[in-house]
């Protein structure tokens, strides 16, 4: 096991180490996996200085010498996936499987957005002015700041810093302090793509003070974070003074709709997926369930047959089916909630069986699913209703009446995704079209592609990430007023 110092910080294009080092642990096993070097103010502002300088020799580089270096990244992301998805699993719990999965989806992120970087177009003429061309002219909007959580932190960098390069902006990196390894290894894929120096940064450290240092500074124009709702309305308020751009990927109380209709197999299926991929720890992770009266009971009763074969355990393991929750509080936090659930008036239906005492795992992080139901949503507390849950603990609630389930779901605050289940695909996605969400799933537990815009509304976040909206997130327009001939064929 890894436990040396990591030079974990790049600046200029060269790794370094730092002064003080921070213990990152497996969840799993307690055991420390590395020393991860922490980034001194001084550095935070050399990283700044050296994205500034970088800019502008970045956004002249021909788009398609950028596409060919984003490609190359992809490349070696796949090349060493297996790699860094151990690395990844071993600093986070998440599952080998998902974990390798998550690190090509993030090759993904960059095999694309250098397809998009080759189609981007810089400059638009546009015609309608007697006196002479309109030219609309795109401009990377300059020196991005990207701040991503551990539950996925190599596909969700990927997200945000593909994009940012191929508009021609340089980027300076913030990971998680929880799960900082594999986003080093992915930026390690980056140098070695030949990505010119000090066009990408990464600065691993207390959170706090790299992004107060960031949010300071007017020559950070964008910063693209994916987090808590909480934080972000504070880089929201935050940014105001510098007037800096934003695209804030924040909470999510994801609705998992099943209507009369539905395929009872295939939707429990999906139930599964939509809340156990990554130990239920996703921003997009189905929430509570929301079952019509007429399928409740079955659904309920299929759902707590799922509970018995689950299997907690090392998630390096390929039989374990849970691994661990990213530390102990999170845990608490989950069990917590499950008081809360009992009270608000949820009761326990089914649970997995529990990890043993002689695994050789640390018991603080794992938390042994447990399905808990309601049959009637309306004589829950509406407020437990509206919580995120972000674990494995699973809510279901029985509705009645379709045309009441809706209003009472939009009064949520929060709106990232949301799931309806049905066998007429058409009143499906009626219904998801009529929920205040961003993402929507129409017989699908995860919606989730590189070519398609992700985020949500309300208060779960400004702009999108993905596709090509995810492109323009980065780019600045100019309007160009010329006096003379119009232009002619």
């Amino acid at each position: 096991m890894q436990t040396e110092q990591t030079k974990s910080i790049l600046i200029g294009g060269k790794w370094r180490d730092g002064g003080t080092l921070r213990e990152v642990v497996n969840p799993a096993t307690r055991e420390v996996v590395s020393r991860q070097a922490e980034v001194s103010e001084d550095e935070v502002r050399e990283a700044i200085d050296t994205a500034s300088e970088a800019l502008d020799g970045w956004q002249r580089t021909p788009a398609f010498e950028r596409s060919e270096i984003l490609g190359r990244v992809a490349a070696l992301l796949l090349e060493r996936a297996e790699d860094i998805g151990k690395t990844l699993t071993l600093e986070s719990g998440k599952l080998l499987t998902e974990a390798v999965g998550g690190v090509r989806f993030a090759a993904d992120y960059f095999s694309w957005f250098a397809g998009e970087a080759r189609r981007l177009e810089q400059m638009v003429t546009v015609d309608g002015r007697m006196s002479g061309p309109q030219m609309v002219a795109k401009k990377p909007v300059g020196v991005v700041a990207s701040l991503t959580p551990w539950n996925f932190p190599v596909s969700i960098q990927a997200r945000k810093v593909a994009p940012a390069l191929a508009a021609g902006c340089s980027v300076v990196a913030r990971p998680s302090e929880e799960a900082p390894n594999s986003v080093v290894e992915l930026f390690h894929c980056l140098v070695d793509a030949g990505l010119p120096d000090g066009v990408a940064n990464l600065l691993t450290g207390p959170a706090s003070e790299i992004t107060e240092l960031m949010l300071e500074d007017p020559r950070v124009r964008f910063i693209s974070f994916t987090g808590s709702t909480r934080v972000g309305k504070m880089l929201y308020e935050r940014s105001a003074p510098t007037m800096k751009r934003l695209a804030l990927e924040l909470g999510g109380c994801a609705l998992f709709v099943v209507l009369e209709d539905a395929d009872l197999e295939h939707t429990l299926e999906q139930a599964m997926i939509a809340k156990f991929r990554n130990c239920g720890q996703s921003c997009v992770a189905a929430n509570v369930f929301y079952v019509h009266d007429n399928l409740y009971e079955d659904f309920v009763s299929g759902l707590a047959e799922r509970f018995s074969p689950l299997k907690l355990g090392d998630p390096l393991r390929e039989e374990t089916t849970v691994g661990p929750v990213i530390n102990a509080d999170r845990r608490e936090a989950i069990e917590e909630l499950r008081e809360q659930a009992t009270f608000a008036g949820f009761e326990p239906v089914a649970s997995a069986p529990s990890l043993s005492e002689d695994s050789g795992l640390s018991l603080d992080c794992f938390f042994a699913p447990e399905l808990l139901t309601a049959p009637a949503y309306e004589t829950v507390d509406p407020e437990l209703l509206q919580t995120e849950i972000f674990g494995p603990l699973v809510l279901v609630a029985g509705f009645p009446e379709l045309e009441r389930l809706v209003p009472a779901l939009n009064r949520n605050p929060l709106g990232l995704a949301g799931y309806v289940f049905s066998k007429d695909v058409a009143k499906a996605m009626r219904v998801a079209s009529r929920l205040e969400v961003g993402i929507g799933g129409i017989n699908e537990g995860v919606a989730s592609a590189t070519n398609v815009p992700m985020g949500g509304v309300k208060d779960s976040g400004l702009g999108r990430e993905g596709g090509h909206i995810g492109m323009e997130e980065f780019l600045e327009p100019q309007y160009l007023a010329v006096r003379g001939q119009p232009f002619s064929a």
